[in-house]
């Protein structure tokens, strides 16, 4: 049976011959009613703050989940971004490597037709050189030819004076 501190103090003894004293029997449960309401408030409020601690508890363990649930999300995004940065960097060197052959082969195609320029230049300074010897070569002749007129035209104003 549960007994309030009302009750306790309510409570009326049957008084017999010899029996303890009224007096010192109500204040010992005055004394027990102020312990027992002590307990009652302490209990109280023990539940009160009890209560505030589930609640505490509760919305710290959503925080939780919460903070559980983002960290796998990051880490399933950061493991995403690495796996597609990795292709990007793949894709990217495969561009890189075929716009380099490309390069290669169009450096490699232009040096072939340079060096068959410069052999074409070459041939036609050599045509070019011997035409001037030959041109140089008809010139002299020519101008021997001039000596030999100039030689025979100083004989016959020779003989003619």
């Amino acid at each position: 049976m549960k007994l309030t501190p009302q009750e306790i103090l309510n409570q009326v003894f049957s008084k017999k011959f010899k029996g303890y004293d009224p007096e010192e029997v109500k204040n010992f449960l005055e004394q027990i009613v102020e312990s027992m309401e002590s307990e009652i408030q302490e209990k109280e409020a023990l539940k009160k703050k009890m209560e505030r601690l589930r609640e505490n508890l509760a919305r710290i363990e959503k925080k939780e989940e919460l903070l559980r649930d983002t960290l796998i999300a990051a880490q399933k995004f950061s493991s995403e971004i690495k796996i597609n940065s990795h292709k990007e960097a793949e894709l990217i060197i495969k561009d890189a490597e075929t716009k380099s052959e490309e390069i290669i082969k169009h450096a490699f195609t232009r040096q072939m037709a340079i060096k068959e320029e410069i052999k074409s230049l070459q041939f036609k300074r050599k045509e070019m050189e011997n035409d001037i010897i030959h041109l140089l070569n008809s010139l002299k002749e020519l101008i021997e030819t001039y000596h030999k007129q100039d030689e025979q035209f100083d004989k016959i104003e020779y003989l003619g004076k």
